[in-house]
């Protein structure tokens, strides 16, 4: 079993003591964000510390009530970077590569709104109307995109199932089953134009491969969003069912290069671009991955691949199987086919030395 903790809401601990939002100057608020992210990371550290001081083979997980960006979403831009430069933090520190998945919520003002009330708001720190809570959770989904293990959990389903999802959300992050199978989809496409979607992230990806020792899959992955870097380590598990899935582990960079010395030379580098942005209340990946047609010659270290095979355009979108799964509109995402569970679709497939190409500039 795991041992869990919950790191409840900062915001609601510091708020309910008498503070009230509208009475507050711009300074005021300020130093309120400050402290809420103070006591937010401390309450996060602690919870954290007490856990790893424990039996290292125990599985544990803490649940944070709100992650630091949430406090963003309650002040202005000049605002929000005083409080990171305050608090020694930056976009990727206070994101992605502090959390390891993040599970987003959606309001129930947002398609359930005969169920939004503030009654449990025991606290009585939450005064929105329908239309305010909207609007709010609109601009946290937005500060969240840029994280990669963003999963959507919106109203489409009653409050059951609701939880249910919450429950197949983490179970992935941790690498651990669910009651029912949440799985990342995968669409062939043939072209991609983002133009029209707001609020896009853009990264570029690299994936390596190691020699494993225990019969599981390996691979690091760095990842560059404006100009800062994050470093991961993904191990893939087997459960008795055959369903896959993936432990994500941030390690630093050191860690990183010390992996390197271990990689698996049956497979190359990967590279890709990855945009993400929310639709329909789902996080959608498109996934450009790199090739060199014949012709073609880049020199951008970011975007140059080993591969003698054209681009390969995924996209993808964690859901249920039997999910009606609304998707892009074909002028954003044009699909040709699914390709859930093909093997030659994906990465590890895609990076194998021995991998040639046709006629056509794919692999084969």
């Amino acid at each position: 079993g795991w041992r869990v903790f919950l790191s409840r809401e900062a915001a609601s601990t510091i708020l309910s003591g008498g503070v009230s939002v509208p009475q507050l100057n711009l300074e005021q608020i300020y130093h309120l964000q400050v402290h809420i992210v103070k006591l937010m990371m401390e309450l996060e550290n602690g919870y954290a510390d007490i856990l790893k001081s424990g039996d290292p083979e125990d599985k544990c997980l803490v649940v944070c009530d709100r992650g630091i960006m949430d406090a963003s979403v309650y002040c202005d831009k000049p605002t929000w970077d005083r409080v990171l430069a305050d608090t020694g933090l930056d976009s990727t520190s206070s994101c992605d590569a502090r959390y390891d998945g993040v599970v987003h919520i959606v309001t129930a003002a947002e398609g359930a709104e005969e169920h939004y009330n503030l009654e449990s708001n025991a606290e009585g720190v939450r005064h929105e109307t329908a239309e305010q809570a909207r609007e709010l959770d609109k601009k946290t989904l937005a500060v969240w995109r840029r994280h990669p293990t963003l999963t959507v959990i919106d109203n489409s389903t009653d409050f059951t199932g609701k939880v249910a999802r919450v429950v197949e959300a983490v179970a992935n992050v941790v690498g651990e089953s669910a009651p029912k199978n949440l799985k990342r989809r995968k669409f062939l496409c043939g072209n991609f134009d983002l133009r029209t979607m707001s609020n896009v992230t853009n990264s570029n990806c690299e994936y390596h491969y190691l020699i494993s020792t225990d019969g599981k899959q390996h691979r690091l992955r760095r990842r560059v969003v404006d100009g800062s870097y994050l470093y991961t380590h993904i191990r893939r598990n087997v459960n008795d069912n055959g369903e896959t899935f993936d432990v994500k582990r941030n390690i630093t960079r050191r860690e990183y290069l010390q992996y390197l010395q271990h990689q698996d030379p049956q497979h190359m580098l990967i590279r890709l671009i990855r945009q993400n942005f929310v639709y329909q209340n789902r996080n959608f990946s498109c996934n450009t991955i790199l090739g060199i047609p014949s012709k073609e010659k880049n020199d951008n270290p970011l975007t140059r691949s080993p591969r003698a095979f054209n681009n390969v355009l995924i996209l993808s979108v964690w859901a249920g199987d039997d999910e009606e799964l609304i998707l892009p509109p074909p002028e954003v995402a044009f699909v040709e086919k699914e390709v859930t569970g093909q093997l030659e679709y994906s990465l590890y497939y895609m990076s194998k030395a021995s991998l040639k190409e046709n006629g056509s500039g794919v692999p084969v």
